[in-house]
């Protein structure tokens, strides 16, 4: 396995993922929980992510050709353009909307949380999904599922550290290292889309 390949599949879904971009998220959802509690949401959110994106890793292919029968060059060409404007946005007009802190009563409302909003979308949305569809396709399954692997154990170190984290970095530090990922990003999108294009008109 070329580490070169695998270094750069791991830090497209690392910056996509951007766990450090939801620290401050996390946080604010589960400020009223106590240490127990919150680590217990953070684990349900970080398996939840994990299980969901490697499933429709692995399976997307597979739906887009037998049920919308589109192929994997006009699919990148489309995660391209998503994953270019998804990363504009958030570089250009960051989303104020976000999740406030809850009150929960139950395990059962634990869990919920850590499904809705944290795992999905917060962690794996559109975005997430079409970067692992994409890299499967360029770089083959040992590439990609060990890279999904590697990023969320990162990702769950990260997120259990969520309150230090959050005190460390600060507003600013944490508002620098989300825009550099996603301006990595943005540049990720552009080179699907013109490799999307190159294969599809033999440029």
């Amino acid at each position: 396995m070329n580490m070169t390949i695998w270094l750069n599949a791991f830090l497209a879904l690392f910056a996509i993922l951007n766990p450090i971009g939801t620290i401050p998220i996390f946080s604010e959802i589960t400020e009223g929980l106590d240490k127990k509690g919150r680590f217990a949401v953070f684990n349900i959110a970080v398996a939840t992510a994990f299980g969901t994106l490697l499933v429709m890793t692995l399976i997307g292919q597979w739906i887009m050709n037998r049920v919308f029968q589109i192929s994997i060059l006009e699919f990148r060409i489309a995660g391209g353009i998503l994953l270019t404007v998804i990363s504009v946005k958030y570089i250009v007009f960051p989303d104020k909307k976000n999740p406030k802190k809850v009150e929960i009563s139950s395990h059962q409302e634990a869990i919920e949380l850590g499904i809705v909003p944290m795992a999905v979308p917060l962690l794996v949305g559109p975005g997430t999904i079409v970067t692992g569809i994409l890299l499967l396709d360029r770089d083959g399954y040992l590439v990609t599922v060990t890279a999904i692997v590697a990023v969320f154990i990162v990702s769950w170190v990260l997120i259990q550290l969520t309150p230090w984290i959050s005190r460390l970095m600060g507003k600013i530090g944490r508002m620098v290292v989300s825009r550099i990922l996603w301006i990595f990003m943005a540049a990720l999108g552009v080179h699907f889309l013109l490799t999307g294009i190159q294969e599809m008109f033999g440029l």
